[in-house]
């Protein structure tokens, strides 16, 4: 879409609990202990920078903090969606003087608490890690989930014979069309690229199936198609000519 202001720090925070894409940015906050890092990483990148600057090694710390800086502000601030993958390199780049910080503060860690630096820093990576984790094995049981169902509505499409050349429109219909071998099309939205009157026309050509979600409407256009079930789905196949 285009830039213009918007605040999105929150719609990004929303997609680190594992969305690939979050538009729109919708639900609940993650869980604070898989947030948390995402707070105080910008904070320690400060500090790395502030270590250097006493250091005299400014540029090593502060030429990557500018970069992640100037990086990620269209993303926080200038966009109204989000994804993991914006703020990628943004994290890279702070992972330098994070690691400074990070190290300066084990070695050079002055009186009763130097002895436990260490091992609180090793924790909280630990942490973090077990928090990444977990965030790692719901999107992969959530993405598994899906290409089984995806896989398994393809399958009754073909059944129905709904079979390439042909089009998905509808809900899901990007991923579904993939699995089926078919192109996607919808009318509105963001990924809208046709009209009702373009898609009853290409059903005069081609097969066409309309797919509803749990709780949702049929398309006008599609009402006096047959309609199937298959999962949590409604399937409208237009009759064939």
């Amino acid at each position: 879409g285009g830039l213009g202001w918007n605040f999105a720090v929150d719609d990004q925070m929303r997609s680190l609990g594992g969305r690939g894409l979050c538009r729109p940015c919708t639900g609940a906050m993650p869980n604070p202990l898989v947030t948390l890092w995402w707070v105080v990483l910008p904070l320690v990148a400060a500090l790395g920078v502030a270590v250097a600057v006493r250091a005299r090694r400014t540029s090593t710390a502060l030429v990557p903090f500018a970069c992640a800086v100037t990086s990620a502000l269209p993303y926080l601030f200038m966009i109204g969606y989000a994804a993991p993958r914006f703020l990628q390199p943004a994290y890279a780049l702070l992972a330098v003087p994070v690691a400074d910080a990070l190290w300066r503060l084990v070695r050079n860690g002055r009186g009763r608490w130097r002895p436990v630096l260490a091992p609180l820093v090793a924790l909280a990576l630990a942490g973090h890690l077990a928090a990444q984790t977990a965030v790692l094995t719901g999107t992969v049981n959530r993405n598994v989930d899906s290409r089984q169902d995806w896989t398994r509505v393809a399958d009754k499409l073909h059944r129905l014979g709904v079979r390439p050349p042909c089009l998905i429109t509808g809900h899901e219909s990007i991923p579904i069309g993939y699995y089926t071998g078919c192109s996607s099309g919808e009318i509105s939205g963001n990924n809208g690229n046709t009209t009702a009157a373009e898609i009853v026309d290409t059903a005069s050509r081609i097969p066409v199936a309309a797919i509803t979600g749990p709780g949702g409407t049929a398309p006008g256009y599609a009402r006096d198609w047959t309609p199937h079930r298959i999962t949590d789905l409604s399937i409208r196949v237009a009759p064939p000519g």
